[in-house]
């Protein structure tokens, strides 16, 4: 009888014990929210009043702890939901470090923006270089894997939102808040419309081995929808031109896409379902904002090469 063959470190638990329904938690306390399973559209039009309300009040500090609090507390959520899926193969990212190496992250770019203090990255580095030594005393099998992932979430799920601090006031030198809200926009019109063409039309399969749901027909459809969508957007965007939309539209079909796929490969591998379940009927975080975690640093590098920055 042939000896059985050794498992792999990477192999995922057996689905008994694998994390499906588990809700990731900091220090113990889950942060589950009580939401009922809203449309797409439902998070677009908070979002979009959120914004306005606040772009109209005119409230500067009131804007700047808003938008601080809001994407400080998602880059938090995103990094715990990144490490609670390592752990399904066995990969146990720092959290501590891992989550206060983004937050200086952000801090940092928070402060070079609106304070003009650029040495705040130098504390951000210096937390990330500590991953190892922290990692001397962890005692695990794995230190390599452990901190590779702990890095490369930075770079998934922080650096974006980081760069995203940024376009208010690449456009015009000022503070203009519609152009936060635009890129998460055109990715719901995107998701949207490449579901919904995609359940009506779809029969030419994009990505089969990753994702055999999604079709060519839903993806030309939401892409088409999203240029659309794009145009009738622009003449309230102030400083971007119907080029700058077109280009900003087609960046988010594009990249917005591969990021799609690129979760959907990450959770395939590691044979889950959800990133989380903090949005019950919607996922995780990971799984809202996969699509515009690789559209951002394309449109920041966009926006930043056409006004010169």
């Amino acid at each position: 009888m042939p000896a059985p063959k050794p498992q792999s470190q990477f192999t995922p638990q057996p689905k008994s014990t694998r994390f499906f329904c588990s809700t990731p938690s900091l220090f113990g306390v889950s942060y589950t929210l009580i939401l009922s399973p809203p449309s797409h559209f439902v998070f677009p039009i908070l979002f979009y009043v959120l914004v306005h309300s606040l772009y109209h009040v005119r409230a500067f500090t009131t804007i700047f702890i808003v938008f601080f609090a809001l994407f400080f507390i998602i880059n938090i959520i995103g990094l715990l939901e990144f490490s609670h899926m390592a752990e399904v193969i066995h990969i146990r990212v720092n959290r501590t470090m891992c989550i206060l190496s983004g937050s200086l992250l952000f801090i940092s770019g928070f402060i070079h923006n609106y304070f003009g203090y650029k040495e705040g990255y130098l504390f951000f580095f210096s937390a990330t270089f500590f991953m190892g030594i922290w990692e001397l005393y962890r005692k695990s099998t794995h230190a390599f894997q452990n901190m590779a992932f702990g890095i490369y979430a930075l770079f998934y799920f922080t650096l974006p939102f980081t760069l995203l601090i940024y376009l208010p006031y690449l456009c015009t030198g000022r503070w203009q808040p519609d152009i936060i809200f635009f890129p998460f926009l055109l990715v719901w019109f995107n998701d949207t419309f490449a579901y919904l063409f995609g359940s009506k039309f779809g029969k030419h399969k994009l990505f089969p081995r990753i994702s055999p749901k999604k079709s060519w027909e839903g993806t030309i459809g939401g892409g088409l929808t999203t240029l659309v969508g794009g145009l009738l957007i622009a003449p309230h965007i102030e400083g971007l031109s119907y080029i700058d939309t077109t280009v900003i539209s087609a960046i988010v079909i594009v990249f917005g896409s591969f990021g799609d796929l690129v979760e959907s490969m990450f959770k395939r591998c590691i044979e889950i379902k959800d990133s989380g379940h903090i949005m019950p009927g919607h996922g995780g975080v990971l799984d809202r904002l996969d699509s515009i975690l690789y559209a951002l640093p394309v449109i920041f590098v966009y926006i930043a090469f056409k006004f010169g920055c």
